[in-house]
């Protein structure tokens, strides 16, 4: 049996010490035909020379080095390159068992009208209570329609931990988006917009360094502002673009909400003072509703009281 072909896109900014272990990663998956692109993106620290010193001894890796153009442009420029019509990721810090892009493989081909595969993820590094919440949140979005539906609270999957056909990421322009926002919670958002279907493994086939470094908790771009401020556009943009919006919450959520719709164009919502121990206020006709509660317990909350939610025209944010 031919074994499938995959692209593995791996951005390199001083990957330091773990970088070894990424690409060794990579190289041992089991099972299909790996190529293994790397475009080291300005590093200080000699990853691009361990890079071609690597790649000098196993012909699968290929290096790209640049002067720094940042991790979005860098897996673009990696899928430029790419020689085949799977593509997978890897961050430089991070760790995957052997069996990973085999499995990812197998339950894309099981299910012919998804366009992409993610996996749950496990931590290594620092951990936090709040990381494990949110990874845990995270990892029981399994179904295409779940992760569609709760991308307006928060990312629903690890962009890092998928296996994609390359002709749906060149579709939505490919890694690099708004660069008003990070990365990956663009990039959802674009896929999602477009209608492209993605499920997830129910296993554990990434493990996600933390650190105090990383941007995720050091960039801007990851104030939750910046992020109620995306997701506020591609609301409006998407599923918000015509009918009257509804905001409920309460409190700094609320005023914070209702500032991000208005800077995305929709000045006219109507914005309710409401808490979910209540019964919510009568909904106008043909009126889409956002429920902006960033606990799962006051979602949780909500969903218990019949008619409190319709998935049909009622969105969970955060």
């Amino acid at each position: 049996m031919t074994r499938p072909a995959i692209s593995v896109l791996l951005p390199v900014r001083d990957g330091g010490r773990y970088l070894r272990h990424a690409v060794a990663d990579v190289l041992a998956q089991q099972q299909v035909e790996v190529e293994l692109i790397a475009v080291d993106d300005g590093s200080r620290d000699g990853s691009a020379r361990r890079l071609e010193e690597w790649a000098r001894q196993d012909p699968r890796l290929r290096v790209i080095a640049t002067a720094g153009i940042g991790p979005g442009r860098a897996l673009d420029l990696a899928l430029a390159a790419a020689r085949h019509d799977l593509v997978a990721q890897m961050e430089a810090d991070d760790r995957c068992p052997p069996d990973r892009l085999m499995r990812l493989h197998a339950t894309l081909l099981a299910h012919p009208d998804w366009h992409g595969v993610t996996s749950r993820a496990g931590l290594i590094g620092f951990r936090s209570e709040g990381m494990r919440r949110y990874l845990d949140w995270q990892n029981g979005l399994l179904t295409p329609e779940g992760q569609a539906a709760a991308r307006f609270i928060e990312i629903p999957a690890l962009h890092q931990t998928g296996l994609y056909r390359r002709r749906c990421l060149q579709a939505v322009g490919g890694f690099a988006g708004d660069p008003r926002w990070p990365l990956d919670i663009d990039f959802w958002m674009r896929w999602h917009r477009d209608g492209w279907r993605i499920g997830k493994v129910a296993r554990v086939l990434y493990r996600w360094r933390q650190h105090a470094r990383q941007s995720t908790r050091t960039s801007p771009l990851h104030r939750q502002d910046a992020l109620r401020r995306c997701k506020a556009h591609y609301f409006v943009a998407g599923p918000g673009a015509v009918a009257p919006l509804e905001l409920l919450s309460v409190g700094a959520t609320l005023s914070g909400w209702s500032a991000a719709l208005q800077a995305a164009g929709r000045a006219d919502h109507v914005a309710v003072e409401w808490r979910p121990s209540t019964p919510p206020p009568a909904r106008r006709p043909g009126a889409v509703r956002l429920f902006a509660f960033g606990t799962a317990a006051a979602r949780a909350r909500i969903l218990h009281h019949a008619g409190a939610f319709d998935p049909a025209s009622d969105w969970f944010v955060a």
